[in-house]
Formats: structure tokens, C-alpha cells, sequence
């Protein structure tokens, strides 16, 4: 195996990177965003403002969420809207806060459309991520509540104050401090948003709140876990990292790489790609075992995900012009592995040994999957169809574990479909 890199060079060439960008200025879309049902937010991405610099770091070892944090603090917005949209290996909690901070460097840039969308996003998290605990899923209710509502987006703060709301107010698990201080901002809250019925409901509970019942039952969905590649697969793996490595040290150096630097690393992103492609494809083929194949799948999708990534120049540069031309076809076979991904957590699912946990983990899988969707990791996903798969698994889970009391259902604001939670 090569090494190539540590750390701290990483780090440090990120540093570096930042220190000697020029600011760049924000895009302004026309037209009205809306992070709802039937709208891909990759279109909203405008590769021209991605600066190459940052978003190749990530193509040479550095973290995700490392590279989203310099991006923000460099004021790169559409460089950390990138790669918070197809980074596959962050997660939920590390998404949600990312789109939170960037709707903040959206408003501070004033492009208040695109900071609401963001928003809208951060919510949608916040709605159907299956593992987050109540207090990080009210948090971001809250704080997109009040910036919406200083936006002048009433209609939607109320939106997600009423779900921090049914969280405060039916959540079996929420302890007695956490809930009093949710029912305080939710008064403030409310105060704001014009709703003077709710803001004193709030603080009448906000003196005695209900008592917490129990603990959360733990996720089923199986934990991601990293697959030993083959020798080959690391060696070109290590060479991508090292090239990659090189051309951001010229673009920070210059402002701009040679030909020849940009081209090497087109082709070191080609040459892993057959050694992984081959890889994942056999291993799938021979691999039995549901779990291990999982984390094949999985793995396969953070390939492809990077694939993806490229074909569709969302890196700032023209990497490999062939996956460019290939770019559906590259979306088709993202797509795929998702479906199997999913449905290998289905398979997964039936070997539990009750009901009830099969009625959970089959409400996880729906959640996740469709968050993937709703956030364009995975393209073209089955969006009405999981919609109505999700309440009908929602409603049977209510059966089984009534206990848990709160729901993922639907609402129309504006005359758009969202994800909301219920109680029931």
C-alpha cells in the first residue's frame, strides 16, 4: 500500500489555500427556490462559483467536512453547497449543520432565496433523518425557524416551530431541562412568527413540562463500516490522493494548474475507477453474506458518488471529459446502487428476530432513503411511490409501538408537498 500525505499537510494545504483565495462573489438564481417534492438540488448548484482549490482537497484525503468548514469560513458557498450534496460519508448531524451555517453565509451575502432553500433543507433533515435525538432534531427546527422568520418567511418559521413543537409536547425520551428550554424559545419563537395563541401555550408548558417515559429504542439500520480494498484499488487510490495533492498546491500557488496537472489527476480518477468498478462488481457477485454486502454497496455508492461528482464538473474543473459525455449513464448506475442498497436493508430487515423491530428498521430504511433522495444523493429516486410507503410503514410501526408517539407524515405549505412530523 502506498501512504501518501498526512493529516497535518492536509490540513495545512487547506490553510494555505484559504489564506490565499481571492473572495469570490455569491450567484444569485433567479426565480424562488423550494426544497420540497420534485425539486433536485443539484440543479441548484452553480458549478461556476465552486473554487477548485477547496473542493479538490477533498480528491486529495482532506475530510468532507473539513473542506466544507474552510468553504464556509472562506466565504466559498457554492464550494460547501457541493460538497455537503454529494459527500455520501457524512453524516446526518454533520449535514444538517453544514446547511445551517451555509444558509448563514447566504444571508450574510444576500442571496436570500438561496439561504431559504438551504434552510428548507437543514429542515428536511431535521424530519427524516431516523437516528437523530430530539434535541439536535429541535435545534436545527428552531434555528431555521428564527432566521426564516427574520427573513420574512413566516408561514414556514411556523412550519418548524410546530414540528420543535410536537416534539416538546409528545416526545416520550425529551428530559425535563431539554424540554422546559425548547418550550422557552418555542415562546420566543413564536412571539416572533406572530402567533401569540402558541407563544402562550408554550410558556404555560414551558413552567411544567411533561415528564419524559422512557429511553429512544437504538437505530436498527446497520452502522457504516469501511471495506478492506484490494491492494491495486489502494495503490491507485493513494496516487489520486497524491496528484490531487500537487494540483492544489499550484492552483493556490498560481490562482490556476497547467493542463497537464489537471489532466493527471483526469487520469489517476480513470485508473481507480477500473480498479474499483471490477473490484465492487466481483465482490457483489460472490459475496453471500447480507451485511458484508452492505458495506460493499455502500462503498460502491462513495465511489460513485465521487464519480458523479466529476461528471457533472462540480469539483471546478473539467477532470475527465469522458465521464462528462457519460454523465447519465454515471447518474443511472448511482442510482442502481442505491436501489440495492435499499434493498439489501429490506433483506437485511427480515432476519430480525420480532416484529416490532422489523416495523422500525422498515420506517428507518424509508426515512433515509428518501432524505437520500430529497437531498439529490440519489438521483431519480421513487419519490411518490416512498412517500406512500413511508405513512403506510409510519402507520403500522404506530400499531406495533404506539410508544413512540411521534410520525413522519406529509403537509402542503404554499401548495407544495412537505415532510412533517406528527403525533399521533
Amino acid at each position: 500500500m502506498i501512504v501518501v500525505g498526512t493529516l497535518a499537510f492536509l490540513a495545512l494545504l487547506l490553510v494555505i489555500a484559504v489564506g490565499l483565495l481571492v473572495v469570490s462573489q455569491f450567484f444569485t438564481p433567479a426565480g424562488q427556490l423550494s426544497a420540497v417534492f420534485g425539486v433536485n438540488p443539484l440543479n441548484e448548484l452553480n458549478i461556476e462559483e465552486i473554487d477548485p482549490a477547496l473542493a479538490v482537497a477533498s480528491l486529495g484525503g482532506a475530510a468532507d467536512d473539513e473542506v466544507i468548514r474552510q468553504a464556509l469560513n472562506q466565504s466559498r458557498p457554492e464550494t460547501a453547497l457541493a460538497t455537503l450534496l454529494f459527500a455520501s460519508t457524512i453524516t446526518n448531524r454533520q449535514t444538517a449543520g453544514g446547511l445551517l451555517q451555509l444558509a448563514e453565509a447566504y444571508v450574510e451575502a444576500g442571496n436570500t432565496e438561496k439561504a431559504i432553500f438551504v434552510y428548507e433543507l437543514a429542515g428536511t433533515v431535521a424530519t427524516l433523518a431516523p437516528e437523530l435525538p430530539d434535541t439536535t432534531r429541535t435545534d436545527i427546527f428552531i434555528q431555521a425557524a428564527r432566521e426564516l422568520s427574520r427573513l420574512n418567511r413566516q408561514e414556514l418559521a411556523k412550519f418548524y416551530l410546530d414540528q420543535a413543537y410536537v416534539i416538546a409536547a409528545n416526545s416520550p425520551t425529551l428530559q425535563a431541562a431539554p424540554r422546559r428550554a425548547l418550550f422557552e424559545s418555542l415562546h420566543s419563537g413564536y412571539q416572533a412568527a406572530g402567533e401569540s395563541t402558541l407563544a402562550r401555550q408554550s410558556l404555560t408548558l414551558s413552567a411544567d413540562p411533561p415528564a419524559a417515559q422512557g429511553e429512544a429504542p437504538p437505530p436498527l439500520l446497520p452502522a457504516r463500516r469501511a471495506i478492506s480494498l484490494p491492494t491495486p484499488a489502494q495503490e491507485a487510490e493513494a496516487r489520486r490522493w497524491q496528484t490531487a495533492q500537487e494540483l492544489v498546491v499550484r492552483l493556490v500557488r498560481n490562482g490556476t494548474a497547467p493542463q497537464t496537472s489537471v489532466d493527471a489527476l483526469g487520469q489517476a480518477l480513470v485508473i481507480e475507477d477500473l480498479e474499483k468498478t471490477g473490484f465492487f462488481e466481483r465482490q457483489i457477485a460472490e459475496t453471500t453474506q447480507i451485511r458484508q454486502r452492505i458495506d460493499i454497496v455502500q462503498a460502491q455508492i462513495d465511489w460513485l458518488s465521487i464519480k458523479y461528482r466529476v461528471a457533472r464538473r462540480a469539483y471546478g474543473l473539467s477532470l475527465v471529459p469522458e465521464w462528462e459525455a457519460q454523465a447519465e449513464r454515471i447518474r443511472s448506475n448511482l442510482t442502481k446502487s442505491y436501489e440495492t442498497l435499499f434493498a439489501l436493508y429490506s433483506d437485511w430487515a427480515v432476519a430480525l428476530p420480532n416484529a416490532s423491530q422489523i416495523d422500525q428498521v422498515t420506517v428507518e430504511r424509508l426515512r433515509q432513503e428518501v432524505l437520500a433522495g430529497q437531498l439529490g444523493r440519489y438521483p431519480n429516486y421513487p419519490e411518490q411511490q416512498r412517500q406512500r410507503q413511508l405513512e403506510e410503514a409510519a402507520q403500522k410501526l404506530l400499531e406495533t409501538q404506539p410508544e413512540l408517539r411521534i410520525f413522519v407524515a406529509t403537509a402542503t405549505i404554499n401548495n407544495e408537498t412537505r415532510f412533517k412530523l406528527i403525533a399521533l
